[in-house]
């Protein structure tokens, strides 16, 4: 069953039985949050290993080099670190980075891995990141903070009108933002989109009442070249960092526990 069966199949149940759909949709967040406690849980001693080796310092990927926030070893998130996060879209990144942007617009900053990773990627841009959690925006200014760069601006919400202003020149947006991209991602309330880079995070699973990802290749076929990948496996022999983990362990620790028809697109403008 494909992603738009999928979608299908939920909008019907929650039209036709919202109380049915609503009992799912709780039932596979219970069971979501207690895999994922009990994978990282397991791993607690294998966190602790690799911060005795390497610290907080990103191993690998296109953000190689960055520190991240230091944590507890319970709240280590191995996939970053080790640099295997999003993986789909590193390709996506090296690519869009190739093209210079001159403006970087992250929607969805979060505690800043995306945002700051980039900003030393691209220290000639200028890098937006925003986010409505004001925890996330005082994340992201501390690990810009600690990784010495000052290219980097944070804000709260991230409106059409906003993102318009903001892409001019060569602009690259990264957006994840939980399913707010079918609102923000529309060139007809940001027209200065058509020139922009685009790598988005689809979160069609999340929303019933819209079809995010067709709707947004139908908005862009025009103006960009689109690419979409989803969910992968990671191969744990690209990860050196890990050698010294039992191979047992090795997948485990670059596991994200994703929905299995997640998507991710790379929109590349026709214009550059």
């Amino acid at each position: 069953m494909n992603v738009s069966h999928i979608q299908a199949l939920k909008r019907a149940v929650s039209t036709y039985a919202p109380p049915l759909f609503w009992a799912i949709r709780h039932s596979r967040r219970i069971l979501h949050k207690g895999r994922n406690d009990r994978l990282q849980n397991g791993l607690a001693p294998w966190k602790a290993k690799f911060i005795r080796d390497f610290g907080f310092v990103v191993q690998s990927g296109p953000f190689s080099g960055m520190t991240f926030h230091s944590s507890a070893v319970p709240e280590t998130y191995l996939p970053m670190l080790t640099g295997s996060y999003e993986a789909q879209t590193h390709g996506f990144i090296e690519s869009a980075l190739a093209r210079d942007p001159s403006v970087i617009v992250d929607v969805g900053c979060e505690a800043g891995y995306v945002a700051v990773g980039l900003a030393r990627r691209a220290p000639g841009a200028q890098i937006y990141g925003f986010d409505i959690d004001a925890g996330c925006r005082a994340k992201t200014t501390a690990l810009a903070r600690l990784n010495r760069v000052g290219n980097v601006v944070v804000e709260g919400e991230c409106t059409p009108e906003r993102l318009d202003a903001l892409c001019t020149g060569h602009p690259l947006v990264f957006c994840d933002c939980e399913g707010y991209e079918f609102d923000l991602l529309d060139p007809v309330k940001a027209p200065n989109l058509a020139g922009a880079d685009i790598i988005v995070e689809l979160h069609d699973f999340m929303r019933t009442d819209v079809d995010i990802t067709p709707t947004i290749e139908a908005r862009f076929a025009a103006t960009h070249d689109i690419e979409i990948v989803g969910v992968g496996t990671r191969a744990p022999q690209d990860y050196p960092c890990l050698a010294d983990f039992p191979e047992s362990v090795r997948g485990r620790a670059l596991h994200e526990n994703r929905i299995a028809y997640q998507q991710w697109a790379y929109l590349r403008t026709k214009a550059r």
